[in-house]
């Protein structure tokens, strides 16, 4: 009789373990899923991809004799329509949870889900694209002194390398 419940009480652990498992990864999806909401991560994808857009722009057009600029304005807006289907947050978000589900445990996501939800926590979500702003103004003006110094070490490189 022992080892008939023992069999049993196994055969139920083996069948309740991957159930549990998925209970467990559902539970934690749908942390992640509250943290995408609270951190407004489908306004950041959509943004991010209107800035890809100006900065697409200049590049197709770079070098264009001026009659060829209509043409690549038309293909830069087809390019831009392709990478925002492509880009959209519908297919996006499967792939941040999984981004999310695969570097956080449940613990974490869970106490980033709390702290954006604070008054903190709100304050640091809206004023994150300031921050950002802000910051790559900062990279940017440190790159402007940068830039020369490597261009300088570069010369100074094939200079010896072409004297030897």
């Amino acid at each position: 009789m022992k080892a008939y419940r023992s069999a049993f009480y196994g055969s139920l652990l083996a069948f309740a373990f991957p159930l549990l498992i998925h209970a467990d990864e559902a539970s934690k999806a749908a942390k992640i899923e509250e943290m995408l909401m609270l951190t407004h991560a489908d306004k950041i994808v959509d943004q991010m991809i209107a800035q890809m857009q100006p900065i697409m722009a200049a590049q197709m057009k770079k070098n264009l004799p001026d009659e060829t600029r209509a043409a690549a304005d038309e293909m830069q807006k087809k390019v831009m329509q392709w990478m925002s289907e492509k880009l959209s947050w519908q297919k996006m978000k499967p792939v941040y949870v999984k981004i999310y589900a695969d570097t956080l445990t449940e613990e974490e996501i869970a106490g980033a889900v709390e702290f954006y939800k604070t008054p903190a926590g709100q304050a640091l979500l809206n004023k994150m694209p300031i921050l950002m702003q802000k910051s790559m103004t900062y990279v940017q003006e440190m790159m402007g002194d940068i830039i020369p110094e490597i261009q300088k070490m570069v010369s100074e490189e094939i200079e010896k390398k072409s004297k030897n």
